[in-house]
């Protein structure tokens, strides 16, 4: 329960991290750059898919997110490098940092310590400190929040300050949220595989929803991002036993059309929807990214197991340390 009410309590962090972000002044060279590349892993790289929703929805510095160990080739002094894990030893994450500084990119740090805190002050590189969360996957505002502060304050990012408080305000509604979270860890706890149906302008809330659903929840879901899957995934849903689908309809006139349409699809399994809060697309980004966090945890507290605790995860983590080993070599 202590972990859901540190969900619950995001507002508070996601405040503090914005004002803090707000106020890192980067040297002027990392100002003067045409791309941001975010390299992280898990709830730390997701925020990357984050920053570019609102780069691509409000203007400023396009952003590439890179999951991998690998940074590509094209990465230079031209480019401003987030590397950013919250733990500080995420190995796929140093090794970008790394190559990184081989490759003069314009390189800041963002974590709570470890390796990274130790290689940026080494390196002499910006360094973002972000409050501690009892997990890392828990410690979103605290990540997503930072950096849009960091960025925006910097002129890279254009979003407008009220779509900023819109957002933290939505965040102090415990309430209205631990309701739809109710509905939605109901919902998803049964039997088969439940489809998350995401409008494009949302992937990252799919792509966090899933993984919160698989890390929290021990449940598998699966995602499809419209309009792409109306052009394929869709031809093969009916008759398919056992599938549930969930959309997130942010609201507006013509995505909540399209979702009625497809309720009157014949062959398509159930739908249920959850409504997108707020008036911008930010606060619809963080809304969903709450709720959804939410019902992961209750989905957990349904099914009697614990959210918190992690064992492939850190299993598969020993195996890449080897593999990077192994490449690094």
């Amino acid at each position: 329960m202590e972990f859901l009410e540190y969900y619950l309590s995001w507002a508070e962090p996601a405040r503090r991290s914005f004002a803090e972000g707000v106020g890192v002044s980067l040297p002027g060279a990392y100002t003067s750059i045409d791309t941001v590349v975010v390299c992280g892993m898990g709830g730390s790289g997701v925020v990357g898919e984050y920053l570019a929703a609102v780069s691509a929805a409000y203007g400023g510095v396009p952003v590439v997110v890179v999951k991998h160990f690998q940074l590509p080739r094209w990465v230079s002094r031209d480019v401003l490098l987030l590397a950013v894990s919250f733990s500080g030893n995420t190995s796929e994450t140093l090794m970008c940092a790394r190559q990184g500084l081989r490759q003069a990119a314009r390189i800041v740090a963002v974590t709570t310590g470890g390796q990274l805190a130790s290689l940026a002050r080494r390196e002499g590189l910006p360094l973002v400190l972000v409050e501690e969360a009892p997990a890392p996957r828990a410690g979103w505002p605290q990540l997503f929040y930072s950096l849009l502060g960091m960025l925006g304050g910097n002129g890279l990012l254009h979003v407008p300050r009220e779509a900023v408080e819109e957002s933290l305000r939505l965040l102090g509604e415990r309430s209205e949220a631990l309701k739809a979270a109710d509905e939605v860890a109901n919902y998803v706890v049964g039997e088969g595989v439940l489809v998350l149906v995401v409008p494009e302008p949302y992937y990252p809330v799919g792509v966090r929803a899933r993984n919160e659903f698989a890390e929290n929840g021990k449940e598998y879901i699966d995602v499809l991002y419209l309009p792409e899957a109306g052009h394929n995934m869709l031809e093969a849903l009916p008759g398919k036993k056992g599938l549930r689908l969930l959309a997130l309809d942010p609201g507006d006139e013509a995505w909540s059309t399209l979702f009625k349409g497809l309720g009157r699809m014949n062959g398509l399994p159930p739908m249920k929807t959850l409504r997108l809060r707020g008036g911008s697309l930010l606060a619809r980004l963080v809304w969903g990214t709450w709720v959804t966090g939410l019902a992961s945890i209750k989905a957990a507290i349904l099914k009697g197991v614990d959210a918190e605790k992690l064992t492939i995860v850190k299993e598969f983590r020993s195996v890449m340390q080897e593999v990077i080993g192994a490449f690094s070599s």
